[in-house]
């Protein structure tokens, strides 16, 4: 299954280059009004301009007005990409998107989806919803809350290449015409959808995020 978006090189916007201004519109309807006029960069990921990942480490990038949109499988969003590690050991991804504005549930936030493909750019997995994790600012020193996904990677198992992180256009009012393979609105996710409704926090098409790289010990 490819991935049926668009991209054109995408700036990775790091949060030390945003101290003075804001890499997306404060206001929410002011940000969905940005999202509703994108159109799709490319035709292929081949064409997206991929960030390289160490094979251990963090940063923070942001996802914002910017950064490329794609039609993705799940309608448009703007996306961030990222070449894996070149390693021969597991390791883990960690992509965690912080809270914008008041505690929850006010304010809102980007939620991440995480779609990986291999080196001919067929997608291998894709997370859902039902993946994010509730991660509080008391879970690290000075550290903030926000919702985060984890997905271990083991390259003697599978040899997946890139990693692409976007979010369902369905949160952002977008749903898909009809449902279509690898769809990220799976049973789980449609249940998730209609019991919360447009989600416990307000769903925002950009975004501030990490990422963290580390290695999986061996068990023993």
């Amino acid at each position: 299954m490819r991935l049926t978006a668009t991209l054109f090189l995408f700036p990775l916007v790091f949060l030390a280059a945003c101290a003075t201004t804001s890499p997306y519109p404060r206001d929410l309807d002011a940000r969905l009004a940005t999202y509703a006029r994108e159109a799709a960069c490319c035709d292929d990921p081949a064409q997206f301009s991929y960030a390289e990942l160490p094979a251990a480490g963090s940063l923070d990038f942001v996802i914002g007005s910017a950064n490329p949109a794609f039609e993705f499988q799940s309608g448009m969003s703007h996306f961030a990409a990222f070449r894996l590690p070149d390693t021969g050991e597991a390791y883990r991804v960690r992509i965690k998107s912080y809270f914008d504005g008041p505690e929850p549930p006010d304010g809102s936030i980007f939620y991440p989806v995480l779609a990986m493909m291999d080196e001919t750019y067929i997608v291998t997995r894709v997370s859902n919803l039902d993946n994010l994790a509730l991660d509080t600012a008391l879970a690290t020193p000075g550290g903030r809350s926000g919702l985060a996904v984890t997905a271990p990677f083991d390259p003697n198992v599978t040899r997946e290449r890139y990693l692409v992180v976007f979010t369902p256009a369905v949160l952002l009012g977008a749903a898909p015409d009809e449902r279509r393979d690898g769809d990220v609105l799976t049973g789980p996710t449609l249940d998730w959808l209609d019991r919360r409704g447009r989600g416990v926090v307000t769903p925002s098409p950009f975004g501030r995020l990490s990422i963290s790289i580390a290695p999986i010990a061996p068990p023993g």
